[in-house]
């Protein structure tokens, strides 16, 4: 077997946005720097993702410079990277409250308008970063660990049993690897990538987020991947694909940088 490597490396500024790729990123406490410190809640707090609103995935979130930009389709807005933050506000997910600091009003409208619901846009509190389930280590407002890494070999294994195959991004990691044997990851305990290391956390149980195609959202919920994975990959009444990190040693890792587990 030849080296493992990362092939590809994403992050999601805006909960249940768009992904960008990238060249390389940070590693920090929380995973990728960056890695989902937005997020949209509606008006009783509650947090909002593509399993309700798969209009999300369509939404372009990202710093250039010293702008925050969002775009939905053709419409768009910007807010300085710097912006003053009204005020603090708590949402909800899985049950767990979480400390956000709002955007401006005009951000408020033009999310509302183009996602049809009345919602806020919050920006993590650092000062009030929630911690994961079960384990002391804190995270933003992912669902739940830092990072989440898949296998290019796993997904082959998987469209290998489909009828028509699916992309990657149905999965939403923030590494991809390749060079692996089909789900190798399963049995990782930990990995060191450039400077940084890495300990397993658990393996990620999948939702019916899988089963929306990005590409065209307004469709919604169907039935695969998740029922294909199911007949292979179920273990009680979880169906797994992927694995969770939780940064140990903090740096930068780099597109095929080699990975080394054990």
């Amino acid at each position: 077997m030849g080296s493992i490597i990362i092939s590809n490396l994403y992050s999601y500024l805006l909960k249940s946005g768009r992904p960008q790729s990238l060249d390389h990123a940070h590693i920090i406490t929380t995973g990728l720097m960056g890695d989902r410190d937005f997020a949209l809640i509606d008006a009783e707090g509650h947090i909002l993702t593509a399993r309700e609103y798969p209009a999300l995935l369509e939404v372009d979130a990202k710093i250039i410079d010293n702008e925050i930009y969002f775009k939905y389709k053709s419409d768009s807005i910007s807010v300085p990277r710097k912006a003053i933050y009204s005020k603090e506000r708590t949402g909800i997910l899985f049950g767990q409250s979480l400390r956000g600091l709002e955007l401006d009003n005009r951000v408020q409208k033009w999310f509302s308008k183009n996602m049809g619901i009345n919602c806020h846009v919050i920006r993590i509190n650092e000062a009030y970063i929630r911690q994961m389930k079960e384990q002391l280590h804190n995270i933003t407002f992912t669902d739940a660990a830092p990072i989440l890494l898949t296998s290019e070999a796993s997904l082959e294994a998987l469209n290998n049993r489909m009828t028509i195959p699916v992309g990657m991004n149905r999965f939403r990691p923030n590494l991809v690897v390749s060079g692996s044997p089909a789900f190798a990851e399963d049995e990782w305990k930990y990995l060191k990538i450039g400077a940084c290391e890495f300990e397993i956390s658990h393996h990620c149980s999948r939702c019916t987020l899988t089963t929306i195609d990005s590409s065209n959202p307004e469709k919604g919920i169907s039935k695969e991947p998740l029922k294909t994975l199911s007949t292979f990959r179920k273990f009680g009444n979880k169906v797994n694909f992927g694995i969770y990190l939780i940064p140990k040693k903090l740096g930068i890792i780099q597109l095929n940088d080699e990975v080394i587990c054990g």
